[in-house]
C-alpha cells in the first residue's frame, strides 16, 4: 500500500512540473506581467538575439484571460502562448499576426508592443477562434498589458 501511494505521489508530481511547459509556460520569463483591468490575467515572454544580432520577442504566453463566444458561454484561457517569433525594430517596437498554441485548441490572434525605459513593455493582444472548445466561436477582444523586466536569476 505505502508503495502504491509513493508512486502515485511521484507521478502527481511530475505531471505537476511537466504540465505547465507544455502551454508554453517557463519558470523564468525575461518580462512578466499583467493585463489591463483583469487583475488574475498575465502576460510574459522572452527576449533573444537572432542569427543577424537583432533582439526578438519568442515565448509570448498569456493565462486566465477572458472571453466571450457567440455559441458558448464565456469564461477564460487557462494558458495560450503565441508562435510567432517577432523581431524588435529600431523604434523599440514589435508586432506579429498568428496562430496562439494551447492545448487541445489553436486560436489566431495579434500581438504588439514596445519596449519603453527602465525595463517596462506594454502593448496589446486579442485571440479569436475555439477558445471554449471545438466548434465555438469566441474571442478576447483588444486587451492591453504592462510587463517588467525581470532580474536574472544567480
Amino acid at each position: 500500500m505505502k508503495r502504491t501511494a509513493l508512486v502515485l505521489s511521484l507521478v502527481v508530481a511530475c505531471v505537476a512540473v511537466t504540465a505547465p511547459t507544455a502551454f508554453g509556460f517557463a519558470g523564468a520569463f525575461d518580462y512578466t506581467g499583467h493585463v489591463k483591468g483583469q487583475p488574475t490575467a498575465s502576460v510574459g515572454f522572452f527576449v533573444k538575439r537572432g542569427d543577424g544580432g537583432h533582439r526578438k520577442v519568442v515565448g509570448f504566453t498569456v493565462s486566465q484571460i477572458p472571453y466571450k463566444c457567440s455559441d458558448a458561454p464565456s469564461g477564460a484561457t487557462t494558458g495560450w502562448r503565441f508562435t510567432e517569433r517577432m523581431r524588435v525594430r529600431r523604434d523599440r517596437t514589435f508586432e506579429g499576426r498568428g496562430d496562439w498554441v494551447g492545448l487541445p485548441l489553436d486560436p489566431t490572434g495579434t500581438v504588439s508592443g514596445k519596449f519603453r525605459r527602465r525595463g517596462v513593455a506594454v502593448g496589446d493582444f486579442r485571440l479569436r477562434g475555439e477558445l471554449a472548445g471545438a466548434g465555438t466561436h469566441c474571442h478576447t477582444g483588444f486587451l492591453e498589458w504592462r510587463a517588467t523586466k525581470q532580474q536574472p536569476s544567480t
